[in-house]
């Protein structure tokens, strides 16, 4: 695993700046939170972090390389090393669910069915899933869906986990599962970036506190630093006066 430094990121739509000369860095298993208003550029940064979406300017440097600037070959290289948990679960509707959680080793290994299913089996076991794996994502509520969203992002071991907004639209129940599985990768170290406006989620979980606002970067910090800030904005986010 390793840091990622995030360096004077230039997002524009037309004329209008989406994320403004943002810097960063997130250390090596560290697990960093990205807070902010809607529409301040939260889940864009995201995935110009994790490789998916493209930047006017700036630099996301992992492993010495700057990956919005890699050719196609290695930008595969750094999506092996990475797992993304889209908030809408981003399955698709005309696979099963065992065929949307297998897409990854059939592209990427040279597996054996047995041993994707085995693989994916330990992790449906983990997230305590047990419905029809022929079925189609419709049948699924909710929550189930963001469970195997989860596991498609993390069954293959990633380095690199990114979260957009994973408690949202969760009911309480698939809220704790959710929160619990994020806690156990913490635990392991895994390197994590995740996007929320649960703060009491992101006190319990975040190493470090990103608050986006308008594009800009205006808090960054432990924890306790966010709660100790005096930028407007921040208590305002807090629910202070």
């Amino acid at each position: 695993m390793g840091s990622i430094l995030i360096k004077n990121i230039l997002l524009k739509y037309d004329t209008a700046s989406v994320i403004n000369d943002l810097t960063e860095r997130i250390e090596d298993g560290e697990t960093y939170a990205l807070t902010g208003p809607s529409g301040c550029g939260k889940t864009s940064l995201l995935k110009i972090i994790a490789g998916l979406a493209l930047v006017n300017g700036g630099e996301v440097i992992v492993g010495g390389k700057d990956i919005l600037r890699v050719n196609q070959k290695q930008m595969l290289d750094y999506h092996r090393i990475c797992g993304f948990v889209f908030q809408n679960s981003a399955l698709i509707s005309n696979m099963s669910i065992y065929e949307n959680l297998s897409l990854y080793y059939n592209y990427h290994t040279d597996l054996t069915e047995k041993e994707i299913y085995e693989k994916i089996k330990f992790f449906l076991d983990y997230v305590n899933f047990t419905d029809d794996l022929a079925s189609r994502p419709a049948v699924l509520s909710t929550g189930e869906r963001m469970l195997i969203n989860i596991v498609r992002a993390i069954s293959h071991d990633p380095e690199f986990i990114f979260w957009d907004n994973p408690l949202a639209s969760l009911d309480p129940i698939y809220q704790k599962r959710t929160k619990n599985i994020i806690l156990d990768l913490k635990k392991k170290r895994k390197t994590m970036v995740l996007v929320s406006n649960d703060f009491d989620f992101m006190f319990s979980v975040a190493d470090k506190i990103g608050v986006l606002y308008q594009g800009k970067l205006i808090d960054s910090g432990t924890p306790e630093d966010i709660r100790q800030s005096e930028h407007e904005i921040v208590k305002e986010l807090l629910g202070k006066e």
